[in-house]
């Protein structure tokens, strides 16, 4: 039984040492990925939408929301790990597909335009939208 201890702990030593340079590199690449493509999308679209005034309560607010999406995700991930096993990223690979059409259709483009330009568009854009619940 000692034996099959040893050995079993040798060979997992040494799969996790040629193993974790492998991860950190995966880990570092996905790091600054998410850093200079979605992870500063919040705190992007605040400067460019909002204009100065509002631009402090807004920035909370959409950090805000960012953080509790995370939390979300720690929070659900094993539960839906352990339902759906092999598809557990397609569910999140949906959210992120709804994100993504939902900013083509709402979010407007900010290129070399002025922030007042920008809140007008909004505001045409909320114009033609259905009153909500909200």
């Amino acid at each position: 039984g000692s034996s099959l201890l040893y050995h079993s702990k040798q060979w997992y030593q040494r799969r996790v040492r040629g193993t974790s340079p492998v991860a950190i590199l995966t880990l570092i690449t996905f790091v600054i990925s998410f850093a200079i493509g979605p992870g500063s999308i919040p705190w992007l679209i605040v400067g460019e939408i909002f204009t100065a005034e509002a631009r402090g309560k807004a920035s909370s607010v959409c950090v805000g929301v960012n953080w509790v999406c995370n939390l979300i995700v720690c929070f659900t991930y094993d539960k839906l790990n352990a339902a759906i096993q092999p598809y557990t990223f397609f569910f999140y690979m949906g959210i992120v597909a709804i994100s993504f059409i939902f900013t083509l259709l709402f979010v407007p483009e900010t290129r070399q335009k002025p922030v007042d330009q920008i809140n007008r568009e909004i505001s045409e854009q909320a114009l033609k939208c259905p009153p909500t619940v909200f």
